[in-house]
Parts: structure tokens; C-alpha cells; sequence
């Protein structure tokens, strides 16, 4: 048995086929290391493995050096007795990597719902958090509101939540839509509302917005560990302080001039380009108080330096990021990585915000001084000055490339009847997420209560959402999505799982409880079974290393396929054989406790009965 002896064994460069069958091209790659040939590699390989013949039913060689392997019935038997005692959350562990991960997602602006474009992120973020949790890891969830008070944004909501209660005329590109109505509508029982200025109406507005928001989530099955607030990092004068310490350590400076790099293939620097600007914005500030303040985020591989303070004064959105993660690497249960998942669109965000965290760890001192022996090239001279500085800028860039990893999740398509649906209504309103949960819900649960057709609408929404990776587009289709049959996909997992219910509760009955018999378990499809329920494991390892939520979804179709077809082929509650009958009970109930617990990584139900 291996060491872990609930995990069936993973074999490097493996594939596997149905039926207790893999094939390995390992010969193929190593062969040249080992000085000979694939198939004679392969050769020697196989002879080693028939030895272990309690393992292995068949070893075959095929064409100039794969092996395809067969494993015994009774080998992956085997696995069954300490799979179950594993139970719904062991089932899914892979190791133990005890990391103390921050991970920041969905962060929209508190001026409106949570979008349907939202929906994809908070899915993903929420489910991603569960798989980071299921392989050993302590993960805070956390909400950057985005509540700056000099964003323009904010300020054209909250003009627009006063126009309509004190008549003043509507702000020119203000916000429309029954969302900001009542938001008016509940501040104008408020008795400060008459006379009160914007910034009132902007804390009253976004501060019941945020409350929508909130609500909105937790309904969708995603809950926080911190709302942090943007506005709390100036009110506390954090923001002005840190950008200042940038200043201070050589890494942010007032030179009037912006360096913008023209990259090429892998992102070798081939030019480096300075444009000139503006020294103040007042020719007779003798002070320099109207001076741009840039971080060089060139030198930490973006491809263009960014401006912390405006001339006016004003401090930009990327000035708070530098407050913003310089909080969450120091605070007092600091995080060992960083993960922030943004939406489409924001591809520059991961040069910007890697340069912020690069310049915040070589500010601090926590960048171990590096030596490179590479050349040091015109381009090193027009961006550091010199080689040292170079290699203490590239050591910071990688550090904070292991720090922070930024994860972009694409456009989501809705489509109705085979064609793209408006997922825009009529006067300004968004179709929020709250509207599509309620909306599948209805039109698939007909005779439901509220609380049954919200939890499945919830289900149905998140499943989808998850079921493609997140780094691609892909079409909601909501034809399907409201269909409540197995071509839909989660009622096709849901009623795998409720199926299994039902059999073990009908076996219960007539007097049978699932038991691991040895020997009974021989047929194909009980292989194919078994082997599919010990592969979560790796699948939420490999999840957990490649962020691709995607994984878990295609698992549980799999999976549910491969019960499926076990239900049609293998008998399970036949009186006559009783030790057949709890053997297959058994393997029924782990197969439910594995459904259960890969639909739970995704925040998605597992109903008993449908």
C-alpha cells in the first residue's frame, strides 16, 4: 500500500483509461538520461513491475516505449476500507502545505449591485479559498471596498442618490437605475437629508450599498473574513506616510519625466523611452508642492512607471495599493502569499500591483542581496544606473512574483435561445447577481418555496459559473441552466448523489449496511468507480497548484457519469449475495461522500432527494 493509505498511486506523465488501465510515456522522456533507447527502457521497466504481480494484473509494452499497466481488482479494493474513514473532508485532502494565504476577490465598488459579471468572480474566489483550505492551508477571505473619496465614481453616485431627494438638477453621467432610488428612498426618512452636503449623501449611500452588497453575496454562498475599507488607509494618514517612505528609500522620485519600456517575446526590455513632464503644476511654486511623485515600477518589470501623486495634490489608486499591501504583509498573522483575483480587463493590474509589492519588500529590507553575473547591458544602464541596483530591482521583482500571484477571470456570454441575451434592462438598470439566482430559480423549481427555488437558483448559478476555467470566456447558457433534467449538469450530479441516498436508506430497510467485503468487487465498473472516486484527492492538489477551479467541476460530472453507468451495470441490494450487497453499499456510499464533498468545494448543495 502507499504511504498514504487512502490515496490510490499517481504515476508521473500518466493517462488514465477506464477500468483500472494507465499508460505512461515516463520511458520516452527519460530514456536519453539513462543512455539507451525508450523501448528498451521500457523493457527493463515492466520487467521490474511484473515482480509485483499483487499490484499489477498486466504489463504491456506498446509502440517505441509506452507502458500501459493494468492494476489488480483486488489491489484497488484495498483502498476502500480507509478511503471511507477519511469521510466527506479527508476524502478531498491531498497534504498538508499549512501556508497562511490572503485572498482578496470580487471588490467592486460600493456605488451599485453585485453584477452578473461579478458573479463569476465571486464564485471563483469563494471556491478557490475552499480548495485552498481542503489541502492544509489557513486562508482569509477579504473585500477591498473600494471607497476612496476622491474617486469620481463615488461622488456621481452620491450625486445622483441626492438629486433625487433634494430635486437638484441630475449630475451629467450620473448613475440611473431602481438601485439608486432606493437608496433615496431609504435616506430620505433620514431629517438630515434636506439640507445634508455630497459627502453625507456619499457615506449614507455607499455605506447601505456596501449592506446590499453584503447581503447579496452572502446569499450567493460567499461570506468574508474582512471588509477592509480604501477610505480607512487615508483617514489615517497611512497612505501619505507610506508612498513618502517609497520616496525615502529611492524607489518613488519627482523627476519630471515618465519612463515607458517597449517590451518584446517573454518580456525582454528592447527600449527603454523617458517622456518629459510638466516639473510643477505652478511655474511660481517655489515650494514644489505641486510636483508629480512616480514610482518607478519600471525598474520591478512594468512596463510603464506610475504616478502615486498628481501634481494637484491628489493621490491615485495605485498610491493606496502600496498602503493597502504593505497592511497585509504586516499584520500581526501576516499572510505567506497574497492572491488577488480581479476581472477582465485588468491584465496591467499584474505588472502594476507586482511592482507595488516588489518596491514595498526592497523598501523594507526584506530582499536578500543578490549577485548576478549576467551582463550588465545599456538597458540595465538606462533603468538602474548600475549593477548593484539592478540586481537588488530583479531579486525584489522575483520575490514579489512568489508573494503575490493575480489572477484574471474573463467575460462571461449569457445566452438565451442559441443567442447573446441583453444582461442590460431598460433605464440605466444593472442586472445584478441577486436577479439571475432568483430568476433560475423560478423558471426551474415552478412549485418551490422561496427558500427552494433561492438555494438552487444559488447551485445552479455557481456551478456554472465555475464549470469552464476562469481565464477563459465562456456562455452561460440559460436555456439550460433553467432546465431542471439531467442534461442539466447539476441536476446530473445532484441526483447522482440522491440516488445514493436513496439506495443506502432502501438497503437500511431491508437489513443491509454498507461493509467493505473482501473480494467482491471485481467487475469493470466498480473499478472504473473506485478509481474515479481516489482521484478527487489529486484533483484538489492539483487545483490548489494551478488556481483551475474547473478541475472539481468536470471531477463531479465524471464522477456521476461513472456511478451512472456503475447503477446500470452492477446490481447493487441483491438478497441472495448479502456480502456482494454491503461491498457495493459500500462503495455506493463512498462515491456519495466524494460527490458530496467535490460539489461542497464549490459551494454547491448535495441534496438527498430531489
Amino acid at each position: 500500500m502507499p504511504e498514504h493509505a487512502a490515496r490510490t498511486p499517481e504515476i508521473a506523465d500518466t493517462k488514465q483509461a477506464d477500468h483500472g488501465h494507465y499508460a505512461t510515456n515516463v520511458a520516452m522522456v527519460e530514456a536519453k538520461g539513462f543512455g539507451t533507447n525508450p523501448r528498451e527502457l521500457a523493457t527493463k521497466l515492466a520487467e521490474r513491475l511484473r515482480a509485483h504481480d499483487d499490484v499489477f494484473a498486466r504489463i504491456d509494452i506498446a509502440g517505441p516505449g509506452f507502458i500501459n499497466f493494468f492494476l489488480h481488482p483486488a489491489y484497488l479494493a484495498g483502498f476502500l476500507p480507509a478511503m471511507a474513514e477519511l469521510g466527506e473532508e479527508g476524502i478531498a485532502r491531498s497534504h498538508e502545505e499549512s501556508r497562511r494565504i490572503n485572498v482578496e476577490f470580487v471588490s467592486v465598488n460600493p456605488n451599485g449591485p453585485i453584477t452578473i459579471g461579478s458573479g463569476r468572480g465571486a464564485a471563483y474566489g469563494s471556491a478557490l479559498c475552499n480548495v485552498l483550505e481542503a489541502v492544509g492551508n489557513e486562508v482569509h477571505r477579504e473585500y477591498y471596498i473600494n471607497d476612496g473619496v476622491n474617486s469620481e465614481q463615488m461622488r456621481l453616485f452620491a450625486l445622483s442618490v441626492q438629486s433625487f431627494i433634494q430635486k437638484i438638477p441630475f449630475p451629467e453621467k450620473g448613475y440611473r437605475g431602481d438601485y439608486v432610488q432606493e437608496v433615496a428612498e431609504q435616506l430620505r426618512s433620514d431629517p438630515e437629508a434636506v439640507t445634508a452636503n455630497t459627502d453625507w449623501y456619499q457615506a449614507k449611500s455607499q455605506a447601505l450599498m456596501i449592506e446590499a452588497q453584503r447581503r447579496a453575496l452572502s446569499e450567493f454562498g460567499v461570506e468574508f473574513d474582512c471588509w477592509f475599507s480604501e477610505q480607512s488607509l487615508h483617514d489615517a494618514g497611512i497612505v501619505a506616510r507610506d508612498i513618502e517612505t517609497l520616496k525615502a528609500q529611492g524607489v518613488a522620485d519627482t523627476v519630471p519625466e515618465r519612463i515607458q519600456l517597449k517590451l518584446g517575446k517573454g518580456g525582454k526590455v528592447e527600449e527603454v523611452n523617458r517622456e518629459a513632464q510638466a516639473a510643477v503644476l505652478d511655474e511660481n511654486d517655489a515650494d514644489g508642492e505641486g510636483e508629480t511623485l512616480w514610482l518607478r515600477s519600471t525598474r520591478f518589470g512594468d512596463d510603464m512607471d506610475r504616478v502615486l501623486r498628481r501634481r494637484d495634490g491628489r493621490l491615485t489608486y495605485i498610491a493606496s495599493d502600496v498602503a493597502y499591501h504593505k497592511d497585509k504583509f504586516n499584520r500581526p498573522a501576516n499572510s505567506d502569499q497574497l492572491i488577488t483575483i480581479l476581472g477582465p480587463d485588468h491584465h496591467g493590474y499584474i505588472g502594476r500591483l507586482t511592482s507595488v509589492v516588489a518596491a514595498l519588500l526592497l523598501s523594507e529590507g526584506k530582499v536578500q542581496e543578490q549577485v548576478s553575473e549576467a551582463p550588465f547591458t545599456d538597458v540595465d544602464a538606462q533603468l538602474y544606473g548600475d549593477a548593484v541596483t539592478r540586481d537588488r530591482c530583479q531579486a525584489a521583482q522575483r520575490l514579489a512574483e512568489e508573494k503575490l500571484r493575480v489572477q484574471i477571470y474573463q467575460l462571461v456570454r449569457f445566452m438565451k435561445d442559441g443567442k447573446p441575451a441583453p444582461m442590460r434592462q431598460r433605464d440605466g438598470n444593472i442586472y445584478a447577481l441577486a436577479d439571475l439566482v432568483r430568476e433560475i430559480g423560478e423558471k426551474a423549481l415552478t412549485d418551490g418555496t422561496p427558500e427552494e427555488r433561492a438555494a438552487l437558483g444559488r447551485d445552479v448559478a455557481r456551478f456554472f459559473y465555475l464549470m469552464r476555467s476562469h481565464d477563459t470566456t465562456f456562455d452561460f447558457d440559460l436555456d439550460l441552466a433553467e432546465k431542471q433534467s439531467d442534461e442539466n449538469p447539476v441536476f446530473y450530479v445532484q441526483y447522482a448523489h440522491a440516488r445514493i441516498c436513496s439506495i443506502i436508506d432502501r438497503a437500511k430497510q431491508e437489513g443491509f449496511t454498507p461493509e467493505f467485503v473482501h473480494g467482491q468487487l471485481m467487475e469493470p465498473q466498480e473499478m472504473a468507480l473506485l478509481m474515479k472516486v481516489s482521484d478527487l484527492s489529486w484533483e484538489v492538489q492539483r487545483c490548489a497548484q494551478d488556481f483551475g477551479i474547473h478541475r472539481i467541476s468536470t471531477y463531479v460530472i465524471e464522477l456521476a457519469r461513472s456511478y451512472h453507468s456503475f447503477y446500470d451495470a452492477c446490481r447493487v441490494i441483491q438478497p441472495d449475495s448479502p456480502e456482494l450487497t454491503r461491498a457495493r453499499l459500500a462503495l455506493c456510499q463512498l462515491t456519495g461522500t466524494a460527490l458530496k464533498a467535490g460539489l461542497g468545494l464549490l459551494g454547491v448543495s448535495a441534496p438527498q432527494r430531489m
